[in-house]
């Protein structure tokens, strides 16, 4: 049992050695002394509050837009569908875009309000988590600065995201529409799969790097940076498909039909909020983002310095001796002396 455990030991050690395992142990050790948990938890709140304001206001937006480039709802309706597959439809159980848009009109003025509380919500939790994980101290600004600040982020992480859903649709109508017009539609169905997940991943990577680089301002290398958000990227589609497995697998479960649409969708963010802050983490502890950090050097233990007092008194000049003090000392020691020979020839005498 001993010989098990010392080798079961050594395995461990042997595989911290490796710089990818380290980095793995690096990250989980600094997402949890940065308290990554909690702040995926805040996250998480403030993005479900904000998820309906701003697809109201998407699609008002959207619906002013589309009247000079009338595609643009079409395929922005795709974009959201691919984005939350199994939770945005047209079926029963999902979130319908038809009436999200019926109502984006009336609802539009209300969505920039709810868009404002929620959304700038969000965006500080995020910026706060991101802050923190990437090692950064809070600016110390006024509350309008702030908010303006939180304001520029959410529009261009959310400018960001729609553009994604914008580009990734139109490359993959374009390039169906192409392989049909060449009659190779049904034979490279997998290479038009394998577009969609290209676009899709680096889409997911540019919308990461720009929530670390915008929100956090993290004063970590560029190539650390994209290291972290092609993580970021690949967990995020990891996480759409598996979303819509287990939408499909419960969808006649009669709880998954009384909370399913909110259950999901917290489950999601907070899954996104992790692998966010995950991400960000591991971006942090590569050894590019260490070696460019300042080191804390530890200052050397001496002697204990003088205090002000002490160094202003050696400095006064010493007091000039007067004639008591000059007197003082040998007539001292000519009476000792006489004590002592007194002493001396009394005993003698005896």
């Amino acid at each position: 049992m001993v010989a098990a455990v010392d080798k079961a030991k050594g395995v461990a050690a042997e595989a911290q050695r490796r710089p990818g395992v380290a980095h793995v142990l690096r990250m989980v050790q600094h997402y949890g002394s940065s308290q990554g948990n909690l702040h995926a938890g805040a996250v998480s709140y403030f993005a479900f509050l904000s998820f309906f304001p701003i697809l109201a206001l998407t699609f008002f937006a959207v619906g002013v837009i589309s009247r000079v480039y009338p595609d643009l709802d079409g395929q922005v309706r795709r974009g959201v569908e691919e984005l939350f597959p199994g939770l945005v439809g047209g079926g029963e159980g999902q979130i319908s875009l038809d009436q999200v848009q019926d109502f984006s009109g009336i609802v539009g003025v209300l969505g920039l309000v709810g868009v404002l509380y929620t959304g700038l919500g969000f965006v500080q939790v995020l910026r706060e988590a991101l802050t923190a994980t990437f090692g950064q101290a809070l600016p110390t600004v006024s509350f309008v600065k702030v908010k303006v600040m939180d304001l520029l982020g959410l529009l261009t992480v959310g400018g960001t995201l729609l553009l994604s859903i914008v580009v990734g649709s139109g490359v993959t109508r374009f390039s169906t529409g192409l392989l049909d017009l060449l009659g190779l539609g049904e034979e490279l169905r997998l290479v038009l799969v394998a577009l969609g997940v290209v676009v899709a991943l680096a889409i997911n990577t540019v919308l990461f790097f720009v929530m670390f680089k915008q929100l956090a301002r993290a004063a970590v290398p560029a190539l650390s940076l994209w290291s972290g958000a092609v993580l970021g990227a690949v967990g995020f589609e990891l996480i759409k498909q598996l979303s819509a497995q287990v939408i499909s697998l419960t969808k006649g479960n009669p709880a998954f039909q009384a909370f399913g649409i909110a259950l999901t969708l917290i489950v999601v963010f907070n899954y996104f909020a992790r692998l966010t802050l995950y991400s960000a983490s591991w971006a942090y502890t590569t050894r590019a983002a260490m070696a460019a950090r300042p080191v804390d050097t530890v200052p050397v233990q001496g002697p204990q310095a003088p205090s002000l007092a002490q160094w202003s008194a050696a400095r006064e000049p010493a007091a000039a001796p007067t004639l008591v003090r000059r007197a003082g000392g040998p007539f001292a020691a000519g009476g000792a002396a006489m004590l002592a020979l007194v002493a001396v020839v009394r005993r003698f005498v005896r």
